[in-house]
């Protein structure tokens, strides 16, 4: 039998708190809940979690604070910060001090189990400031993507997400037109919907989904997705900048956009951990390589 994923939840939201526990508590994880900072250090004295999921503000003992005494205690543990109250300083905080990854509430659960399942299997691999700074968007854009067209079908979306894999870079995939357009977006959730219109007696999760693409409709991506949400980032914009208009906007992702052209796109938690490394590189002492 497989072992079970150990997940510490810590919020001083009662029923929130316990409503993640309740949805989390599967086969494939075995939570517990603690609803502050020194009740969660508690817990880790007992038992040893794989992955924390931690809010941000709590009394007494903020996430920060429990972050770090949760570093001290296992360097090696995977938190995963969950706030309903983002800031840039608190995400570049939280990202500098080792946090796993960044979530707005509130929050797609299979985003969280998919996030908890990452971070559990994650290499823990230490963050050392790489030659220079990262400053601005096009210093940091992915546009290694695989391009998907408003005449493609929804088995194509499918197997883009799952080629990036269980800990893709993306929730979502841009859609394009001929001349590299930004026309829509599609969601992992707007396929889940998708197939539980044509099964509707079933429960869908991404991962059945994943495995059977059969169970998709025949339709084209331009038939179902959204249209791109009127935010995007230019190449030279600072990041700094567009750090304050994702948190502001609870956007993890965001395209890059030059001459009405789609370029990539630029993750939330890349901005933070470059912004956080150019923190750390103006302490005294430090000499830029």
């Amino acid at each position: 039998m497989e072992k079970k994923i150990q997940v510490l939840i810590v919020d001083d939201e009662v029923r929130f708190a316990r409503n993640v526990s309740r949805l989390l508590d599967t086969g494939r994880f075995d939570v517990s809940v603690a609803h502050n900072g020194l009740d969660a250090l508690d817990v880790m004295h007992k038992i040893r979690p794989d992955v924390v999921v931690l809010d941000i503000r709590m009394p007494e003992m903020d996430g920060i604070e429990t972050l770090l005494a949760m570093k001290n205690l296992n360097p090696e543990i995977q938190v995963i910060i969950l706030t309903g109250h983002a800031d840039v300083e608190t995400g570049i905080m939280a990202i500098r001090e080792g946090a796993f990854d960044y979530l707005f509430k509130p929050c797609d659960m299979e985003l969280l189990k998919e996030k908890i399942l990452e971070a559990a299997t994650a290499k823990q691999i230490q963050r050392r400031p790489v030659l220079w700074p990262r400053r601005m968007v096009k210093e940091i854009t992915n546009a290694a993507f695989i391009p998907l067209d408003i005449t493609d079908n929804l088995n194509k979306a499918l197997d883009i997400f799952n080629a990036m894999g269980p800990g893709g870079i993306r929730e979502e995939l841009h859609v394009t037109d001929i001349k590299d357009r930004l026309r829509g977006v599609v969601s992992r959730n707007q396929l889940i919907r998708e197939a539980e219109k044509m099964y509707p007696e079933r429960h869908i999760v991404w991962s059945d989904l994943a495995q059977n693409p059969r169970w998709l409709p025949e339709k084209k991506v331009s038939d179902v997705m959204k249209p791109p949400a009127g935010i995007s980032a230019h190449p030279d914009e600072p990041l700094h900048q567009v750090a304050h208009k994702m948190i502001d906007k609870h956007l993890r992702c965001l395209p890059v956009m030059a001459d009405k052209r789609f370029m990539g796109i630029i993750r939330l938690n890349d901005i933070l951990f470059h912004i956080s490394l150019g923190h750390e590189n103006r302490k005294p002492g430090y000499e830029e390589a």
